[in-house]
């Protein structure tokens, strides 16, 4: 009885779009709430509430870091607030001491930067607004020397200028239109945004292949900017003079799905954009599919074809993933998300988990300090360090429906719920391997399995085994056995058929780096 020894699980990742009789037997069919990892495949981490709570639902965050603390700006659709660490405060515009409600209507619509140190919140419908004093003393405003009866919908920083993008003016609106301030120095915002003064660095630009769509975001790469519409993709760049800026068209048949739908990897080296039908990758010169043959399929018949603007993509640095986040069939907002291990490149393994938050971005999370009145020489005016502890950095989640920020990748929980990892395989179809290590496929004969030999840590993990009839066959499942790893090394199974199946899943942590199967062959009928 031979035994069939699968390792290299992370090789691969998991496939939605080829029948798994078609896969290689380290590719996996289903990896729901999972994660690759290393050599293994492990659950994703809970959330876990943080903050407190806050003064409003919140849509969009962005944190701002001072020289003493980390401040984290958020949104609703009417208010901006500003956590210091401890206390949430109201930092809404106002006019004669009332505040004044921003007047957005989607989540999608806010997006923000950070500009020499000087943070920006915009929901192109109402003007810019900054934070002029990192402090909560100040409110929000309009950003300065902004033009009036304008609005834009995505505004970004790109050096010391500043790039709006989709301009409305007067109520005309110019969705291919790129506009850019004078540059200002650290610290300071843009002196103009006039581009008719001949004496500033200010100016405006129409892409003219209009039947692209319009433009979406923007997002600086490698000294250059490149600009997202629907169709298309166009590289900005810097060459002085006259004309400040140069455009050309870098993709002319690919754009990007909806607003907030491209993030760099955590190195700094490439876009990942969600385009119409696919995620990309690009490095400012070639461009990879990411879902081909994998994902792709999938996607296009789950994502709901009325809500997919609510989509957003982002980066999750410590696990060198991209997570793109979609809205299911039937559902407004997003509901699933599809993680792409970024570190092995275009073959970088998928995998998939259920998301209830509406925006994430990282930053540091501040907490209480160990420093007490008498430990700290000196007086406290002189006092170089923060008053506060910062912990590291973190994946901070808007669990917008709930009112509530969620530290990601935090506990066992989501929310204080349990939830599942599901890690499945079909259609396994080896009975061997040749000498040069390929493997030995037959469905012509039948199989049965007597044991399971597991290496994994954490769990318990439940552990089943189906068999079908016919490659691509509904499955029959074993009864689920409950594996321990610190105490077991295998479970026992009798079941027999010519594919097999194998599933893991748990509730709780549990990381699985390989497994072997006890197969013996009963026969070609």
């Amino acid at each position: 009885m031979p035994d069939i020894e699968i390792n290299d699980l992370a090789s691969i990742g998991a496939v939605r779009d080829i029948e798994g009789h078609q896969l290689p037997p380290e590719a996996w069919t289903i990896a729901d709430n999972m994660r690759f990892k290393g050599d293994g495949v492990e659950r994703i981490g809970g959330r876990t509430q943080i903050f407190g709570t806050p003064g409003v639902a919140p849509h969009f965050a962005i944190p701002v870091s001072s020289p003493s603390q980390t401040f984290w700006l958020y949104a609703s659709l009417t208010k901006i607030y500003a956590y210091d660490g401890a206390t949430h405060t109201n930092i809404t515009r106002q006019t004669a001491g009332n505040d004044v409600n921003y007047t957005g209507s989607a989540t999608r619509e806010w997006n923000g930067t950070l500009f020499g140190g000087v943070p920006i919140l915009n929901n192109g419908v109402d003007p810019p607004q900054f934070w002029a004093a990192l402090s909560t003393a100040t409110k929000m405003a309009a950003l300065t020397n902004w033009p009036a009866s304008t609005t834009a919908k995505v505004l970004r920083a790109f050096g010391s200028f500043l790039v709006a993008l989709n301009v409305t003016k007067s109520g005309t609106v110019y969705p291919h239109m790129v506009k850019w301030s004078h540059p200002a120095s650290p610290g300071t915002v843009p002196a103009s945004w006039d581009e008719t003064d001949p004496t500033r660095d200010t100016g405006e630009k129409d892409l003219p292949d209009v039947t692209a769509g319009v433009i979406f975001d923007g997002m600086p790469l490698r000294g250059h900017f490149y600009i997202y519409k629907e169709g298309s993709v166009w590289r900005m760049s810097t060459i002085g003079g006259t004309f400040v800026f140069d455009f050309d068209t870098f993709l002319e048949t690919s754009g990007i799905l909806a607003p907030r739908c491209v993030t760099v990897t955590g190195d700094g080296t490439r876009h990942v954009f969600a385009s119409q039908d696919d995620l990309l990758v690009h490095n400012g010169n070639s461009v990879e599919s990411i879902l081909d043959e994998r994902y792709k399929k999938y996607l296009l018949n789950n994502i709901d074809l009325d809500n997919y603007l609510n989509s957003f993509i982002y980066t999750d640095p410590f696990n060198s993933e991209i997570v793109f986040c979609y809205p299911e069939s039937g559902q407004t907002n997003p509901t699933k998300a599809i993680a792409w291990n970024y570190r092995l490149g275009r073959k970088g393994a998928i995998s998939e988990f259920d998301i209830n938050f509406r925006n994430a971005t990282s930053g540091v999370i501040e907490s209480a300090g160990n420093d007490t009145w008498t430990s700290v020489s000196g007086t406290w005016e002189s006092y170089p360090g923060p008053w506060s502890q910062s912990t590291r950095r973190q994946l901070v989640g808007c669990a917008t429906d709930v009112t509530k920020f969620l530290a990601l990748d935090s506990g066992v929980q989501n929310n204080g719920s349990n939830f599942t990892g599901t890690l499945q395989r079909d259609g396994l179809g080896v009975v061997g391997r040749k000498r040069n290590g390929e493997w030995i496929v037959d469905f012509a004969r039948q199989k049965q399995i007597n044991r399971v030999w597991v290496k994994a840590t954490g769990g318990p993990i439940n552990i089943r085994v189906g068999f079908a009839a016919v490659p691509g066959g509904s499955i029959t499942w074993s009864s689920t056995k409950v594996f321990t790893p610190a105490t077991d090394k295998f479970i026992d199974v009798v079941a027999a058929g010519k594919a097999v199946a194998i599933e893991f899943s748990a509730a709780t942590s549990f990381r699985v780096t390989g497994y072997k199967l006890e197969i013996g062959t009963r026969g070609r009928f």
